[in-house]
Parts: structure tokens; C-alpha cells; sequence
């Protein structure tokens, strides 16, 4: 049979197969979803419908993450694997049409005579146009292209999450940069004090009247150099903090701008979580989880597909002569072929099986991780909701303390003035105020952090509106 009339057979079968394809098709699987968070009731809105610039209300620290998201090495690196992840679909997708090339070739042979004898030599000259196509009889081509789909949609996700999480880190860190200038300017007020405190004490030893001796001399001047060890440790870290601020912005350590002092920091009395269910849709790990199910899934399905045959269509269409000179004249030297070819796995030792396995596993690995990544985003939710909550509850107790400290130095100066109480109970007061602010602002920063970590565990950030919030 002449090979022409092949063709309209094999096409004709090629696209009543067309809607077959190996391998199981995805459905989501069922996630036990909690009713309720443990720490906060279910609501309809949520914190993290805030856009960034509500969220945080900081000028200056809205210009440092603007900067982050676009200087930082994370995010470059995050757009290049978009970016790979893309030109990989669209290998994928070319797979669906023919590959049309083109080729040119001149061929001479000789015969072993000598001298030649007419027609021992002969001149070829070919120009074609070649086309080759795979029929997707089984779906191997169209199982590759939901992977790469998922994949690079997978990628975009990532980039989501590096955003958020970098968006959160430097919140962060602003915030602690932020409580440790609140902590050195109370050890450099406290410091001054204890100086003055220091002179007054020597003013009185030096009175000679018995009422101070040399051992509350010391004491006090112990405060002092205690106030100065603070500082220096204070400035430290004030230091190392605004280095690791100026590497999450992408920048080499440099000194950071300020803001809002921590204590005019915006921080929402309410802070509803949203419900549970959100979250499996907001979170861009738990979608990239997801993502890379739907490949693992797709996968199986190239790798059954392996088990069929690959039929392919080739063939050529172009100019043939003898003569380069008749190789443009179409009526003389015009040429033509088709291949149509099957081949199919006869003996692989279980290769192919193996491969299906192999992809099986893939898929049940994908799994289990998507599992896990919503049991983790639940669990991150929860413990932020019980950080706001008893950090809050923890803050108002340490100012009441911060309040208590502050009238007793009040007292047991008035008291050690009004010589009715020792020079010790002067110290103890420094001593435990001191403390107190410190844990104050500490438990201030820890309380703006818990809410940066909410914001983030809910998938802060995300395009949306905030007609439904009301702070």
C-alpha cells in the first residue's frame, strides 16, 4: 500500500486516543480541618487581610522592606527559579506540535575504477524540510505538562513564601533594633542618676559626719560601672542587630534609619485569626505543597505510559538532483518520504515497573510533606494566637511592675535622706527598677514580634482588601 494513505488513518486514530491519558488523575485529599483555633475564636475577617504598609505602620520600616523584597539574594534567587521553572513548561508544551527542520547536504562518490568509467561518478544534492511528531496516544506528553505546570506554579509559590518570610524577618529584627535604643537610652538615664547618686554619697563621706561610710562609697560606684557594663553590651548588640538588618535588605552593614520609637509601634488590639479553613488557601507553602503533589502525581503517569508503545510520524518534503543547477526546478527534482514508526518495550528487566514505583513513591513522599505542611501552618497560627494572648497579659504585668519599682526608689531615697532606711535599700531599688524597664521594653518587642509571627502564619501580605477589618 502506498504509504500516503497511512496517514489519514493513523491521525484520525492519534486524535480519537487524544482524551486518553495513563496514570491516576489528581484530587485533592481530605485534610482533617479544625472548626476553631485553640487559641482565638473563628471569624470572618482576618489579620491577615492587612496589606503590609496597614500592618505595619511605620514609615521607615515599610522602606526597609521595600527594599528587601527587591535587593535581597533570596528573592533574586526565588525569580530564577520562576524563571526556570517557566522556560521548562514551555520545553514541555513544544512537545505538543511537530519539530519541523531543516537540512541541506552535497554528496559525491566514485567508483574504484581507474580511469572511470562513464557513470562511475554520480553528484547529489539535497535540500528537505523534515518533520517528526510523537502521537500522544497514552498521555505521556500531557502527564509531562501538568508536572511542569504544577511545578512552576509550585516555584511561584515558593517566591510568595520567601517574600512573606523575608517581609517578617525584617519586621523583626527593626523591632528588636528598635527595643534595644529604648533599652540604652534607660541604661543611659539610669546611668546618670547612679552618677549623681555616686557624688552625693561621696559629698556626704566627705562631710565626715559618720552617716556614710566608704563601704556605701563602693556600692555606689559599682552601680555606676554596672550601668556602663550595660551600655557597652547594649551597644553591642545594637551593632550586630543593624548588620543582620543591612544583610536581610541585601546591603552591605551599614548604619539602619529609625523610625517610630517601639512604644508608638501599631500594634492591633484585636487580632482575628479568620477561620481555619483559610489558611489552606492563604499560606503559599501549604499551595506550593500542593503544587508539587499534583506533579508528583502527574508523574505516575509518565511512568505507566512507559509500559505502551510510542508511535511517531516522520517525514520529508524538499528537492533532490544530480545537478545543482535543476535542484530548484520542481517539476524535475522534487522528493517526499514518510516513516511512520512504532517501537515498543519488549524485555527492560523491570525497569519500567521500577520507574512506576519509583514515581509511586514520589507521589507518597509529596503527600505526606503537604500533610505536613498544613499540620505545621496550624500549629504556627496557635502558638502566635498564645504568644499575642499571654505576652500581652505578660506586658501589662511587667509595666504595673516597672510602675511599683519606680515609687520604691521614690520611698527609699526619701527614706535614706530622711535618714530612716540604709544606703542598701537605695541600691536594691536602682537594682530592681532597672530590671523592671528592661523587661518592660522587652516584653513590649516580644508582644509587636508575636504579631509579626500571626501576620506571617497566616500568610500576611496576600493582595486583598481590608474593608472587613476593623482594628
Amino acid at each position: 500500500m502506498n504509504c500516503r494513505w497511512m496517514v489519514g488513518p493513523l491521525l484520525l486514530m492519534a486524535m480519537a486516543l487524544a482524551g486518553c491519558a495513563t496514570g491516576p488523575d489528581y484530587l485533592r485529599p481530605e485534610i482533617s480541618v479544625p472548626e476553631a483555633w485553640r487559641m482565638g475564636e473563628p471569624a470572618t475577617n482576618s489579620l491577615a487581610d492587612l496589606p503590609l504598609e496597614a500592618m505595619y505602620r511605620d514609615p521607615v520600616l515599610n522602606e526597609l522592606i521595600a527594599t528587601a523584597l527587591t535587593n535581597s539574594p533570596d528573592i533574586r534567587s526565588a525569580m530564577a527559579s520562576i524563571e526556570k521553572a517557566d522556560a521548562a513548561l514551555r520545553i514541555q508544551r513544544a512537545d505538543y506540535w511537530p519539530a519541523i527542520n531543516g537540512s541541506a547536504s552535497y554528496t559525491t562518490a566514485r567508483a574504484g575504477n581507474v580511469p572511470p568509467l562513464p557513470g562511475a561518478e554520480a553528484d547529489e544534492y539535497d535540500l528537505f524540510g523534515a518533520l517528526s511528531y510523537e502521537v500522544d496516544l497514552w498521555g505521556r506528553i500531557r502527564r509531562l505538562n501538568e508536572a511542569a505546570r504544577a511545578q512552576y506554579l509550585a516555584s511561584e509559590e515558593a517566591r510568595r513564601t520567601v517574600e512573606i518570610g523575608l517581609a517578617a524577618n525584617v519586621a523583626s529584627t527593626y523591632f528588636n533594633l528598635r527595643a534595644l535604643d529604648r533599652q540604652l537610652e534607660i541604661a543611659n538615664e539610669t546611668l546618670a542618676s547612679r552618677r549623681d547618686m555616686l557624688e552625693l554619697t561621696r559629698i556626704k563621706y566627705d562631710d565626715g559626719n559618720g552617716i556614710v561610710s566608704e563601704l556605701d562609697v563602693a556600692q555606689a560606684q559599682t552601680q555606676v560601672s554596672s550601668a556602663q557594663s550595660s551600655i557597652a553590651n547594649l551597644r553591642r548588640l545594637i551593632a550586630v542587630t543593624e548588620d543582620a538588618l543591612s544583610i536581610l535588605i541585601g546591603s552591605n552593614p551599614r548604619d539602619i534609619p529609625r523610625g517610630l520609637d517601639l512604644i508608638a509601634q501599631w500594634q492591633p488590639e484585636d487580632v482575628p485569626a479568620g477561620l481555619p479553613s483559610d489558611v489552606l488557601l492563604r499560606r503559599p507553602d501549604v499551595r506550593a505543597a500542593e503544587q508539587n503533589l499534583i506533579a508528583a502525581n502527574a508523574n505516575i503517569g509518565v511512568a505507566r505510559a512507559a509500559f505502551f508503545p510510542v508511535i511517531s510520524l516522520t517525514g520529508a518534503l524538499g528537492l533532490q538532483s544530480e545537478d545543482l543547477g535543476d535542484l530548484f526546478d520542481t517539476g524535475l527534482s522534487k522528493a517526499w518520504n514518510f516513516t511512520p514508526s512504532l517501537a515498543a518495550p519488549i524485555f527492560n528487566a523491570g525497569k519500567i515497573r521500577a520507574n512506576v514505583r519509583v514515581a509511586q513513591a514520589q507521589q507518597k513522599i509529596a503527600l505526606a510533606d503537604y500533610e505536613k505542611a498544613i499540620q505545621n501552618a496550624f500549629r504556627e497560627v496557635n502558638d502566635a494566637l498564645a504568644g499575642v494572648r499571654f505576652i500581652r497579659e505578660k506586658l501589662a504585668a511587667d509595666e504595673e511592675t516597672e510602675q511599683a519599682e519606680s515609687r520604691r526608689l521614690e520611698l527609699a531615697r526619701m527614706r535614706y535622706d530622711g535618714g530612716v532606711a540604709s544606703y542598701s535599700d537605695v541600691l536594691d531599688a536602682q537594682r530592681y527598677l532597672f530590671s523592671a524597664q528592661l523587661t518592660a521594653v522587652q516584653s513590649r518587642n516580644d508582644l509587636l514580634n508575636a504579631s509579626v509571627q500571626l501576620y506571617k502564619a497566616l500568610g500576611g501580605g496576600w493582595p486583598g482588601g481590608v474593608e472587613n477589618y476593623k482594628p
